[in-house]
């Protein structure tokens, strides 16, 4: 999954997520989504530990949709054969089947994403926007320094409230004592940050050039026409 071009990646995977949106059949919503966790997980150098715990808050969402589907069933369908009563609520089986649809939609979209998330890296993937969908530089290049800028934010966040302990005051995690020093201090980065583009020659409308070529090759084609082709025929085979 590394060696797939990043754009051309994420463009496959929002068309299998359209594809699913549309998709009612669960037993097809959990295969896909066992697979892309299956994929991600033997893909190397993937943070097993961090992948699981991303998965909590989808199967959190996919446990909540199913009792909502269940308890609070439209009127549609309150209908066919009773399977239980849960205290004044009567269940019906319809009204399990569109829990699963709902729930199991969840996990595939949370299979499509961590999927994308694990086996891409960001500086590829702006690069590919760049060079086979022709993003412009100026968003390219404001796009990296916002998603590097989090970590800068995160260590100002932790340096002023151990200054604060330092000091003897004590403040709430987000009091203003704590957070205006921070967004001083984010402030002057971003500063220095936009007088190091310009010292470096990053000026708008001027031709530049790329440090290395993302690669696109047939494997991207593939990609791109067989994923929506499988879901596509296994919405008529499942």
């Amino acid at each position: 999954m590394r060696k797939l071009n990043p754009a051309w990646k994420l463009l496959t995977l929002i068309i299998a997520s359209l594809i699913m949106s549309v998709t009612y059949n669960t037993r097809l919503n959990l295969i896909t989504a066992g697979i892309c966790l299956l994929v991600t997980v033997c893909t190397p150098k993937v943070n097993r530990k961090l992948l699981a715990f991303s998965m909590i808050p989808f199967l959190i969402a996919a446990f909540g949709m199913f009792m909502t589907g269940v308890l609070f069933p439209s009127e549609g369908v309150q209908q066919g054969v009773e399977m239980a009563a849960f205290g004044q609520r009567v269940i019906y089986a319809n009204s399990i089947t569109s829990a699963m649809q709902l729930a199991s939609r969840v996990l595939v979209y949370g299979g499509l994403g961590m999927l994308f998330a694990f086996t891409t890296n960001s500086m590829d993937l702006i690069m590919s926007l760049m060079q086979q969908f022709h993003l412009p530089p100026k968003f390219a290049y404001g796009i990296l320094a916002a998603y590097h800028f989090f970590p800068v934010v995160r260590s100002e966040f932790g340096t002023v409230g151990t200054a604060l302990k330092v000091r003897g005051i004590k403040t709430l995690p987000f009091s203003p004592k704590r957070l205006l020093p921070m967004l001083v201090h984010a402030l002057e980065r971003s500063e220095s940050l936009a007088m190091a583009m310009e010292s470096r020659g990053f000026q708008e409308g001027r031709p530049r050039a790329v440090a290395f070529r993302v690669a696109f090759g047939w494997i991207d084609i593939a990609f791109f026409i067989g994923l929506p082709a499988a879901l596509l025929v296994g919405r008529f085979l499942l």
